[in-house]
């Protein structure tokens, strides 16, 4: 629609400028506890395949378990969004969890441990990268 559909005497009244300013947009925000709960699922899984990081991925899983829970409470509130981030932080965290239980039950979940050699050899490479103080 262009100015002249509108007509002269609305935009000169300014009735379409009291419109706009009578329905302002609502302001919302992400919450907390979704983003927590997504950062901390994340690191949980990134730290599960490793044998030496199990209880603290268990126990990142754990808080991401609450606090998506929390996350997705609050979401549900018309000005509060993260209900993708809660949704995702609970995803991991229950997979995180499922791992640790297969390997409690005697299951080898622990695939990266072969890895952490090739992980230190990149990680001093890049280390050298950096000038020495």
């Amino acid at each position: 629609m262009t100015q002249q559909d509108l007509g002269e005497d609305i935009l000169s009244s300014g009735e379409l400028a009291t419109l706009f300013d009578r329905s302002p947009a609502r302001a919302v925000q992400t919450s907390g506890a979704a983003v927590t709960a997504f950062v901390l699922g994340l690191a949980a899984i990134l730290a599960v395949p490793f044998s030496l990081w199990m209880t603290f991925s268990a126990g990142l899983a754990a808080v991401a378990l609450v606090a998506s829970i929390i996350g997705l409470a609050r979401a549900s509130r018309p000005d509060v969004a993260g209900g993708l981030l809660a949704s995702l932080g609970l995803v991991l965290a229950l997979g995180t969890l499922a791992l640790v239980g297969l390997r409690y039950l005697g299951i080898d979940t622990a695939f990266g441990d072969g890895s952490e050699a090739t992980i230190r050899d990149g990680l001093d490479w890049l280390n050298g990268l950096l000038p020495k103080p």
